[in-house]
């Protein structure tokens, strides 16, 4: 299932489209709640955007993954559960990307123009219409047409995933530093602490080590004088 569909533009991350479904849920309000915070992550996704940034990527977030396609400058990108074929998911995109130039040809002639000078959010709010009609066929991975279809992308997939996954490697690598970093600075606190430990005693020695040697002499003179 496809919960949220958004198309934006790369370069400012204003949205040309938006189309969303609502969430299952038990409590309508919980539902919604929840839904609205995956917006709020899908306009930040999107607001990160550059033009050098991945062709095609997937982005975890709780049960749910987003996933986007860029194209010509145009970001399409989905929200859907963990569980939904990542294969089927992308030629999604790419189908929602060849209609949605398609459309706008047939209605600007120059769609890249139109896109770069569309001067308010939701400009192509139409375009919903196809958003909708797409979210439905896609809706069930498991019906026969869907499964040929990622039967048919298994290889291209494959692709998307190595680069992924290079991509998450050189992640882990400044990860690892930071961890080292991390436990580094754990170390100095810990050295510190001590040192600290160290010297707050040494203050307090100086501090009443001459009364203490003053008692101690009294005691011994007390003892001397009654023993004797």
């Amino acid at each position: 299932m496809i919960l949220l569909a958004f198309i934006s533009r790369v370069s400012d991350g204003m949205l040309l489209v938006a189309s969303m479904d609502t969430m299952r849920s038990a409590d309508a309000r919980a539902s919604d709640e929840t839904l609205d915070v995956y917006k709020s992550q899908a306009r930040q996704i999107i607001k990160q955007l550059t033009p050098s940034a991945a062709a095609k990527c997937s982005i975890e977030s709780g049960p749910y993954v987003f996933h986007y396609l860029i194209s010509d400058g145009v970001c399409y990108l989905a929200l859907t559960r963990k569980g939904y074929p990542k294969q089927l998911m992308f030629r999604y995109l790419e189908e929602v990307c060849e209609a949605f130039v398609d459309d706008l040809k047939r209605e600007h002639g120059d769609w890249r123009t139109a896109v770069q000078t569309a001067a308010r959010p939701y400009a192509f709010i139409k375009f919903d219409k196809t958003l909708q009609r797409k979210r439905k066929e896609y809706g069930d991975p498991s019906n026969r047409s869907n499964q040929t279809k990622i039967d048919e992308d298994i290889a291209d997939i494959h692709n998307i995933m190595k680069r992924n996954i290079d991509q998450v490697l050189n992640r882990g690598e400044k990860l690892d530093r930071l961890v080292e970093t991390t436990s580094s600075l754990k170390d100095e606190a810990h050295k510190y602490k001590w040192g600290a430990k160290k010297f707050s005693a040494m203050v307090l020695w100086q501090q009443y080590a001459p009364l203490v040697a003053i008692g101690a002499l009294l005691l011994f003179v007390l003892w001397f004088k009654l023993r004797w």
